[in-house]
């Protein structure tokens, strides 16, 4: 019966836990919806944090193939983590180049929160990103 309890509860517990982040999210969008920047910047982030993903899987992909295990193959996980990590470099320059990125800057939105936090996430990303190129003397 404990056991039974204690499922419930947890259930119960992590359903309302689940429940804030889109309630919150969803107040967020129609505080924005005149501008209807919200999604644009949610996705902007996105595709930030992607760039560390590949980074650091392109990292992963390196030292595996340095590892020497499985010649042949070991090559290729090397020159696809390589891959990886410039194009982490690459996918960065692209959102803060973006056509998106252009207008909402045009739109006055320059100095936002968001716009403030969206520079700084994508600063913090290319250095950790340049990190781990200049560990595996990616260039």
């Amino acid at each position: 019966m404990k056991k039974i309890a204690l499922l419930l509860s947890s259930l119960a517990f992590l359903g309302f836990g689940s429940g804030i982040v889109p309630l919150y999210g969803q107040t967020h969008h129609r505080h924005h919806h005149e501008q209807g920047t919200t999604m644009k910047f949610h996705h902007m982030h996105e595709m930030i944090n992607h760039a560390v993903e590949m980074a650091a899987e392109g990292s992963n992909l390196i030292m595996l193939g340095e590892m020497g295990m499985s010649p042949g193959i070991d090559e290729l996980s090397i020159d696809h983590g390589r891959h990886h990590i410039r194009e982490a470099r690459s996918l960065i320059n692209s959102v803060l180049e973006s056509k998106t990125m252009k207008e909402l800057h045009s739109q006055g939105l320059g100095e936002s929160s968001e716009m403030t936090y969206t520079h700084k996430l994508a600063d913090k990303a290319k250095e950790y990103i340049d990190l781990v190129a200049q560990m595996h003397s990616v260039k």
